[in-house]
């Protein structure tokens, strides 16, 4: 009889796993890398990957939402403190600042190969929209909550409000993404910042 695992054991395994598909999607891009490649990167057999993960693209959308499950869990914490709607964007804006382009490179460039490889896959469609919908939620939940306070005007559609936030950040991060300069991306910030609350002030 094999021994019996821990789940905080399996937990430590695929974040290892996954910090090894990290690497080699840093590396080689998402659709060069091969689970063999995360194999002799991480000295594993491929069945102790097969264990946990069915196919890189598995481990892709794990580690997006895992992502995105600790920004909404950090900022959600923060925002009990913070019961001002501005200053909950304000604050979503300095983590935008606070990101090096260094940072933000390694990361757009297979995140975004990969969301053209999902785009011809409905099954990967689906659940890259359930990813996504998190994100504008989130934001759609902070407009709702100006609205009612009165900080933002009563009219504002909070759905594409938020849909025009992530739009213009992702715009941002493209433009950025294979030349420009640190100071100069965070100043367009700024002006990001400023236009976005133009639009829900007016």
């Amino acid at each position: 009889m094999s021994p019996k695992v821990s789940q905080a054991y399996k937990e430590e395994r695929k974040a290892i796993i996954l910090e090894g598909a990290l690497h080699c999607f840093i590396e080689k891009g998402f659709q060069a890398t091969t689970i063999d490649d995360i194999v002799r990167h991480l000295g594993i057999s491929k069945g102790a990957i097969y264990s946990y993960f069915a196919s890189k693209e598995e481990m892709y959308i794990q580690m997006a939402d895992d992502k995105m499950n600790a920004m909404l869990e950090n900022s959600t914490e923060l925002f009990k403190t913070m019961p001002s709607a501005a200053d909950q964007v304000r604050y979503m804006y300095g983590r935008f600042r606070n990101q090096s382009l260094n940072e933000l490179r390694r990361w757009m460039a297979f995140h975004l190969e990969f969301m053209l490889y999902a785009a011809r896959q409905p099954h990967l469609t689906e659940r890259w929209n359930e990813y996504a919908d998190k994100a504008l939620v989130f934001i759609q939940d902070i407009m709702d909550g100006g609205k009612q306070t009165g900080e933002f005007r009563s009219d504002l559609d909070s759905a594409a409000a938020a849909r025009l936030f992530w739009s213009i950040r992702d715009g941002l991060a493209l433009q950025y993404m294979l030349s420009g300069e640190e100071a100069d991306y965070r100043r367009t910030i700024d002006d990001m910042e400023s236009m976005v609350f133009r639009y829900m002030l007016s």
